[in-house]
């Protein structure tokens, strides 16, 4: 009869596999997220084993990132309905449509309306059968008769070839259901010889993946011990220059100088320049916004600060209040200024750019507030809260 495998929210079953034919999913949980779960089997036997759970609305960033954001939802739904040819002037069809049928699932039910005697002792509900169930819903009631000039009731394929991926994140914007968890059940497979213990989860691939790339080396040492503080849910979706073996991108330069290397030979790998919001970084981000980079390669300026409106400046003028953003905003603007300092921070002016009329600032003593970054940043006391809006910015520009 073989072992069963399946991705699971609530009494919905999204997505299942037998023996050897199933779909990794260990791309949407952690490693740490293995706990244990309820197994569901015929004539009501349960039993309590070893599954993947994590909540959906910590899964919404690793769908997003995997290519799932409600936008790109929206065109593979519209392309897919397209192909499928179950388009008809008379019946409403559309995205937001099917949502609200999605959203409206009782994840609480074993099944929802069959025909008699089509497995009704269903313990799960599979998305196949929902596929037919959702047209029966009174959500579709009023377009039935259009369907049927298109497409039978029972025939669901534009609903069963919508990937699981896509069902979770749609169900997600209901904030009862984010509540829910979504359970990965392995352990029958496990035990079935099909696959072993320690090889059911598997890192993500290389194609998941995005390279950051920044201006010096101490930029990509505080993204990379922030992320796990800020972002933990995400973190194994980042990589980082190793800054111990001759960090080849110092500087704005470099940057664009590297970036039009990629474009040339096509570089397959995802990466993210992130750039200073200073007048060195504008003046790199206009000029990589000149070339034909590919989609693989997103650019970023580091995000304005409401803390920089207002800030301490130094110039041959003397000291001044001035909004130094796109002018003097390094990563190290993003730390906790106020940490152990003994004085008020402050920015000091240097050299004076004639392409942008503008002159290029510098945190005063930006050395020290980088060492009590690392020293102190996992501390209670430590303000993370800058770091945690710049995460969310690139979280941003990787899913767009």
């Amino acid at each position: 009869m073989g072992s069963y495998v399946s991705l699971d929210i609530g009494r919905l079953q999204v997505d299942w596999g037998k023996n050897f034919g199933f779909a990794n999913h260990s791309c949407l949980f952690l490693r740490s997220d293995l706990a244990t779960a309820t197994y569901y089997y015929a004539d009501d036997v349960r039993k309590v084993a070893p599954a993947y759970v994590r909540k959906l609305r910590d899964m919404v960033p690793r769908l997003e990132l995997l290519g799932y954001s409600m936008n790109t939802c929206r065109q593979w739904y519209e392309d897919t309905a397209h192909e499928a040819r179950l388009e008809s002037p008379d019946a409403d069809l559309s995205f937001d449509t099917f949502c609200r049928a999605v959203r409206s699932v009782d994840l609480t039910r074993p099944k929802y309306d069959r025909p008699e005697g089509e497995g009704d002792d269903i313990r799960l509900l599979e998305w196949s059968d929902l596929a037919i169930g959702l047209l029966r819903q009174p959500e579709f009631s009023a377009m039935a008769e259009a369907l049927s000039a298109v497409a039978a009731v029972n025939d669901a394929t534009l609903l069963e070839a919508i990937s699981p991926y896509a069902v979770l994140r749609i169900l997600a914007e209901d904030e009862v259901k984010r509540e829910k968890a979504v359970v990965w059940r392995v352990e029958d497979i496990i035990r079935g010889g099909y696959v072993g213990r320690d090889e059911i989860f598997e890192d993500l691939p290389e194609t998941e993946r995005r390279l950051i790339v920044t201006e010096g080396s101490s930029d990509s040492s505080i993204l990379q011990a922030s992320l796990p503080l800020v972002a933990p849910d995400v973190a194994d979706f980042f990589d980082f220059v190793d800054m111990k073996q001759n960090y080849p991108f110092t500087g704005t330069g470099n940057q664009v100088n590297f970036c039009k290397g990629l474009a040339k030979i096509r570089m397959q790998n995802r990466i993210v320049v992130v750039l200073d919001n200073d007048t060195a970084g504008r003046e790199a981000e206009q000029k990589l916004r000149g070339l034909a980079l590919p989609e693989n390669i997103r650019v970023m300026v580091l995000p304005n600060l409401k803390e920089m409106r207002r800030f301490r400046t130094l110039g041959p003028s003397g000291a001044a209040e001035e909004d130094v953003n796109g002018r003097a905003v390094a990563i190290e603007c993003f730390l906790d200024l106020a940490f152990g300092a003994s004085e008020p921070p402050a920015v000091r002016w240097t050299a004076y750019n004639p392409a942008l009329e503008a002159y290029q600032g510098e945190l005063v003593a930006k050395d020290r507030y980088v060492r009590a970054f690392f020293k102190h940043h996992a501390d209670a006391a430590y303000d993370v809260r800058r770091l945690t809006y710049l995460w969310k910015r690139i979280l941003t520009v990787c899913t767009a």
